[in-house]
């Protein structure tokens, strides 16, 4: 039976003290130098990070996301102490309070239905982005050769990254109609690489994506118009240095974060409607940002992963 460690945190407005489960670092870890991965929660704004969650056997996790009703968290992980790696990786769910943590199956970078009874993902055999109920059961491929699903909030679409000739693309799956499209026409898209765990905007009218620009040579952070680029689109950051690939939009619309690629790694934001670059969040935290990173549904707070720590 897996365990874990919680300490209490603030959500949706509510103090929840949870028991003393614990998954101490043991000697053995402490000897490879190579504490497991946790993560942290702090607020939206900044401060003192607090210990989260320890997920379980899992050394290492991310692509943190919580349901909608924030009684449920999504992560992927896997057992990279015992040799296994991101091809191994399961998808892991558990309560909001740290209780009942469950291996739903194979798979990564989990995104939920917003009523909470599917799941869209990855999965490496056979390669492809699909969906399944949220107990693991009913799985049903979307596309061999996508990758990165995410549901958009207002339930209709799955956006995820494909091929396109020699270029990236972002398709939208339309749920109700059963169609996908390309948001970027032929010849539109600069990008050799679009990575995964984009985000939605909260009105489903947006994506915002990390992008291989093969023109600039840069790595970009980017806002996306799901009607097409002609409808909207602005590169709000650009690097030679690649920023982390998860990306975290406000449920009030008015700020994104992502981590910088220039370590030790910062938790940065910007706000897509304005011009301003974005800002370093200051975050006080016992270890090192890796930057798998969401917002608890009432925007109060970010939950993010981080390693280094014997906390």
């Amino acid at each position: 039976m897996n365990c874990l460690r919680i300490v209490s945190f603030l959500f949706c407005g509510a103090l929840l003290s949870v028991g003393p489960g614990t998954v101490p670092v043991t000697a053995d870890e402490k000897a490879a130098a190579s504490p497991r991965v946790r993560f942290y929660q702090v607020p939206a704004e900044g401060g003192d990070a607090e210990l989260f969650l320890v997920p379980g056997d899992y050394d290492t996790a991310g692509s943190p996301s919580f349901s909608a009703d924030g009684q449920k968290l999504l992560f992927d992980g896997w057992k990279s102490q015992a040799g296994e790696t991101q091809i191994q990786a399961q998808i892991i769910v558990v309560n909001a309070d740290g209780s009942d943590l469950k291996v739903l199956g194979p798979g990564c970078m989990p995104s939920w239905s917003p009523r909470g009874n599917r799941i869209a993902f990855s999965q490496h055999a056979p390669y492809g982005v699909a969906i399944m109920h949220a107990d693991g059961t009913h799985l049903e491929m979307i596309e061999e050769g996508g990758w990165g699903a995410q549901w958009s909030p207002d339930g209709k679409k799955i956006a995820y990254t494909v091929r396109s000739g020699n270029r990236a693309n972002i398709r939208v799956y339309d749920l109700i109609e059963g169609t996908k499209t390309n948001l970027l026409s032929e010849g539109e898209s600069p990008y050799s690489t679009i990575y995964w765990n984009m985000a939605w905007s909260p009105d489903s009218n947006w994506v915002c994506f990390k992008g291989r620009n093969v023109d600039q040579g840069t790595y970009e952070i980017a806002t996306l118009n799901v009607a097409g680029k002609q409808q909207g689109y602005k590169v709000h950051y650009s690097n030679k240095t690649a920023p982390y690939a998860d990306i975290a939009w406000h449920p009030s619309g008015e700020k994104i974060v992502f981590a910088a690629g220039s370590q030790p790694r910062q938790l940065m934001q910007f706000n897509p409607a304005e011009d301003k670059p974005p800002a370093p969040i200051d975050i006080k935290v016992n270890g090192t940002i890796i930057g798998d990173v969401c917002f608890t549904p009432d925007g109060q707070s970010l939950l993010f992963n981080v390693s280094g720590t014997e906390e």
